[in-house]
């Protein structure tokens, strides 16, 4: 799914036709979004930083057309975004299922495993699991967030996701484990 994402990128940057999608593929209903993070480099460090993220959670067609043509899309939304730059960059791909309303009871949020869809008058925006951890918006900033984005009294929605990312650009991929995050045991003690 991962290497079906970068793939697709390469594919639309060149201006060639998008690649079939992977047997294994087909089929499946997720909603999904393509995530490209750059390795930067300062220090004798390295660290990673969001170029962007594109996606849906209500599936279109099936995961594996779906993941070509988001992944194909956000490589063209970057001004400036080439196969160079795609190079040195991990992708990530995040699986979306399970969309219900949420009263916004946080006692049964899973904090690492689950994201939130907001609908705000014409405005509907996402709030995925990566998000939450790397901003900490854990308790009430979720809601102050959600509030600065859409603005107050929006309806919402929760959703699970599953992350899968490259440990290196094209590199071998594994599943993001956020739930795992030291972040998130400090918030919940």
């Amino acid at each position: 799914m991962v290497s079906h994402a970068r793939l697709s990128m390469v594919h639309k940057l060149r201006g060639l036709a998008l690649p079939e999608p992977p047997e294994a593929l087909l089929g499946l209903k997720y909603g999904v979004f393509v995530t490209v993070e750059g390795i930067v480099r300062s220090g004798g460090y390295e660290r990673r930083e969001v170029r962007g993220s594109l996606g849906t959670v209500f599936p279109m067609q099936d995961l594996g057309h779906d993941v070509a043509r988001i992944a194909a899309r956000f490589a063209v939304s970057i001004p400036r975004f080439t196969e160079f730059d795609l190079r040195r960059s991990v992708v990530e791909v995040t699986l979306v299922e399970g969309l219900s309303e949420w009263d916004g009871d946080l006692s049964n949020f899973a904090w690492g495993r689950e994201g939130v869809y907001v609908e705000a008058g014409e405005r509907r925006f996402v709030v995925l699991p990566q998000t939450i951890i790397e901003r900490r918006l854990f308790g009430e900033a979720l809601f102050r967030y959600v509030e600065s984005m859409g603005g107050a009294g929006g309806k919402l929605y929760k959703f699970s996701t599953r992350i899968f990312y490259e440990v290196r650009p094209e590199g071998e991929v594994i599943e993001r484990e956020l739930w795992k995050s030291r972040v998130i045991k400090q918030f919940v003690r």
